[in-house]
């Protein structure tokens, strides 16, 4: 299993990824965009040549990381994946002083997930999501 920056060719596979594990619905333009304005923080997890996973973040600030998405195919999950893609993407950001995201309240997995990492819940923000649900804010202090 590797760790490596986001390629054009993985983009069919991160969107069927993106569509399998998460709620809101994304275009290929929108991850292009994301590639475009964040390409360091644009990562695949790739076991023999095929994209199982993927973590998007962005530097909001000199010294705070956000991280947009992290979503690992279904069949590949509780091996470690997201955890790799999160250290590799915090450990490329190393002015990150915080890092911080949002995640579905009803989404108990990916919280336990970010809890286990050091990350807190911060706030609960309504309405965050199209559908209407809400997201807790989440973040890690680095020091």
């Amino acid at each position: 299993m590797a760790v490596r920056n986001f390629e054009y060719e993985d983009l069919i596979h991160v969107v069927r990824i993106a569509d399998e594990a998460l709620t809101e619905n994304y275009t290929m333009d929108f991850f292009l965009y994301l590639w475009q304005i964040s390409s360091d923080g644009f990562l695949v997890a790739d076991e023999n040549n095929r994209v199982v996973g993927f973590i998007i973040g962005v530097m909001t600030a000199m010294d705070e990381l956000r991280i947009l998405m992290l979503a690992v195919e279904k069949d590949y999950r509780r091996r470690g994946i997201g955890s790799m893609l999160l250290k590799n993407l915090m450990t490329r950001h190393p002015h990150a002083r915080r890092v911080y995201l949002e995640v579905k309240c009803s989404n108990h997995e990916a919280i336990k997930f970010y809890k286990r990492h050091g990350f807190v819940i911060k706030e609960k923000i309504e309405d965050f999501y199209t559908d209407g649900s809400p997201a807790y804010l989440m973040e890690r202090l680095l020091f």
